[in-house]
């Protein structure tokens, strides 16, 4: 975040602008929704990352997002943000408006929510989920009725343009996908992962 501080006639204003630049990549971007939840998940082994984006109560200003009585995914385009380190990005919304708790899975807090784009006449992914070789890591974190998680995600700028959507994956009945965008991308997005190397013996990833 940039923050600029001007003097006019004895007033001090600062303005603060987020990041312009959207991400230019030539990978598969590694996933990065993080939630916390609303239930503890007494079946899992333990020793898992929790993280603090737990759901919130849902506002009348959120709620309009969704017109759905059920579990759903919502792209915010106009809503700007800076995702991260000075790189502009747009809101995502996972809204509960059913009338049951949720049950998603996770990894050490990390959704199975990736991005995807229409190539070819089928939708090919331009994110990925890494594995862990350890138990511990898989559990699950819970939304409850009218509760939502807030998310932020890049914006992408690449040689090709495209329309983009997200999946999530909720269980081997239920995937569910976001409204459509438009967008761009580099075609080595479709094929080449990103990559991680592991930052000590504890560390269960290794991609």
């Amino acid at each position: 975040m940039k923050i600029k501080i001007l003097f006019t006639i004895g007033i001090l204003i600062m303005q603060v602008s987020y990041g312009q630049e959207c991400l230019n990549v030539k990978f598969k971007l590694r996933g990065y929704f993080y939630a916390g939840t609303s239930q503890i998940d007494s079946t899992a082994l333990g020793g898992f990352y929790e993280d603090k984006n737990k759901p919130k109560k849902l506002t009348p200003e959120i709620s309009e997002y969704s017109k759905s009585n059920e579990l759903e995914l919502i792209v915010k385009t106009d809503l700007k943000t800076e995702f991260k380190n000075g790189i502009s990005g747009f809101k995502i919304f996972i809204i509960n408006k059913s009338d049951s708790i949720t049950e998603l899975p996770a990894q050490d807090s990390r959704l199975y929510l990736k991005r995807q784009v229409f190539y070819k006449n089928e939708w090919r992914d331009v994110e990925y989920l890494p594995s862990s070789w350890c138990g511990n890591s898989y559990h699950s974190v819970f939304i409850k009725p009218n509760e939502y998680w807030e998310f932020s995600a890049p914006c992408l700028n690449g040689k090709i343009e495209g329309t983009f959507r997200f999946q999530l994956f909720i269980n081997d009945n239920l995937t569910i996908y976001s409204n459509e965008f438009s967008g761009s991308f580099n075609k080595k997005q479709l094929t080449k992962e990103q990559g991680y190397k592991p930052i000590g013996i504890m560390d269960p990833y290794n991609n």
